[in-house]
């Protein structure tokens, strides 16, 4: 399929509603407004296909750009290729949920997510954050360097109250993966989860974003580790 069908094919799914929920959450122009069930089913008939992901991703469309996420192929990016794409991602659907699991598939994920979340551009830290929760919460925690996922929680628990709130969030979802998956510091996280309280909201509070780690973690925590990335 070539970039223009699949860029038509993307238009013709947009949805003005889905559109608007979207540019409330951080997106901009140029997007369709695709749900991303809708966009799911696309990559599935593209499959991977590393050449076009690379041209939807440099359309900075959001919806190709989500897209670019599902069908690039990992093993054929590099370090450098990886840091181009999150330096593009301007907003938390992009970094979060486009490069973020794909990082989280990279040979060098643990050192990509270091660099990443000392990174002085929000989304790239954002990204970091979210590669080690994605990293903590499937991989069994034999496999994990304890004191490396503590240092995370200590980064989170020195820096959450400076950061913007995208950022906030980020490193609060990424301390709830460590607390209910990384049993040997569920007790620990619990503790810096307590001193940080609740973080500011990236979307209107309602009663789907009011909870803090802690309740998330009281609530939750033991958890069985997710089983694939």
């Amino acid at each position: 399929m070539e970039l223009h069908e699949i860029l038509a094919r993307l238009e013709e799914a947009g949805d003005a509603s889905t559109k608007k929920i979207y540019l409330n959450n951080g997106a901009k122009e140029p997007l369709f407004g695709v749900k991303m069930g809708d966009v799911r089913k696309l990559a599935k008939q593209i499959k991977l296909d590393q050449r076009r992901a690379d041209e939807l991703y440099a359309t900075l469309n959001l919806d190709a750009m989500m897209l670019a996420g599902m069908i690039a192929d990992v093993n054929q990016m590099s370090v450098d290729q990886l840091d181009q794409w999150v330096s593009k991602a301007y907003c938390a659907m992009i970094s979060e949920r486009s490069v973020a699991p794909l990082v989280a598939l990279h040979p060098q994920r643990f050192e990509i997510a270091a660099k990443w979340i000392e990174s002085p551009h929000e989304q790239t830290a954002c990204a970091g954050f979210t590669v080690y929760g994605m990293l903590y919460s499937h991989l069994p925690d034999d496999q994990l360097d304890l004191d490396q996922v503590k240092s995370v929680v200590d980064t989170i628990e020195r820096r959450i109250q400076s950061e913007p709130t995208y950022l906030q969030n980020a490193m609060n979802n990424c301390l709830i993966m460590i607390g209910i998956y990384v049993l040997p510091l569920t007790s620990y996280c619990l503790e810096v989860s307590r001193w940080i309280g609740y973080v500011k909201p990236t979307v209107k509070i309602n009663s789907c974003n009011i909870q803090s780690a802690t309740d998330y973690i009281v609530r939750y925590a033991p958890r069985t580790k997710v089983k694939s990335l």
